[in-house]
């Protein structure tokens, strides 16, 4: 695809070496990420730890839906502490045959979520702050922000102050691997085993999911 292609062309230019292009504008941020995931033909693998049910949330998360559509295969991995409204659509992009969802460290009981604290305090206090999208396993944006319009300059949202890069070269594969050894470890539960009720388009209530 365009995405490994260019990096590959990049990398052989300046062997050895990481491309790095500095995205310190919130609009920007989020235009970059949009376009790397459209751009991508194999594979999209994203981990964050608060993803935000506003505009540029959904924005994001239709992205990677329009993506699995067109075969690529994704993977999302989303810190549970970080989502909130979020149950059904993510939910229904676990089931789509080219998508997988895994939630870093689950909350069983789905509404409301603190009430899981009081039995499961030494476990849920454990959070994974990672925070990259990385197309193709040649293209990655990392850095300090989240997803939501707060991170992006949207809307009337309080603006947080943050910085991203996008890097191709060496650093590509370290990320790569980086967010393999968490999507393989035992506190990234299959979305399906903590929301599957929620594919269908049930509503979302106060449950125990397990």
């Amino acid at each position: 695809g365009p995405v490994a292609a260019a990096a590959r062309q990049l990398s052989a230019e300046r062997p050895g070496l990481t491309g790095i292009a500095m995205l310190a504008d919130g609009p920007a941020a989020f235009a970059a990420r949009v376009a790397l995931i459209d751009a991508a033909r194999a594979t999209i693998d994203a981990q964050y730890y608060i993803w935000h049910a506003d505009l540029t949330g959904s924005i994001l998360l239709e992205a990677l839906k329009r993506a699995a559509d067109r075969g690529v295969r994704v993977r999302l991995l989303v810190d549970d502490n970080g989502l909130s409204g979020l149950d059904r659509e993510l939910a229904q992009l676990a089931a789509h045959p080219n998508a997988a969802v895994r939630l870093f460290n689950p909350f069983m009981l789905r509404w409301p979520k603190w009430l899981n604290h009081l039995f499961d305090f030494r476990r849920l206090n454990r959070r994974m702050h990672n925070k990259a999208l990385i197309a193709d396993g040649a293209a990655v944006i990392m850095g300090g922000r989240n997803i939501g319009d707060a991170y992006f300059g949207a809307g009337d949202a309080t603006i947080f102050v943050d910085l991203d890069v996008i890097a191709v070269g060496d650093a590509a594969p370290e990320v790569q691997e980086d967010f393999e050894r968490y999507w393989r470890c035992e506190a990234a539960v299959d979305a399906a085993r903590i929301l599957g009720a929620h594919a269908g388009g049930d509503p979302i209530g106060a449950r125990a999911a397990m």
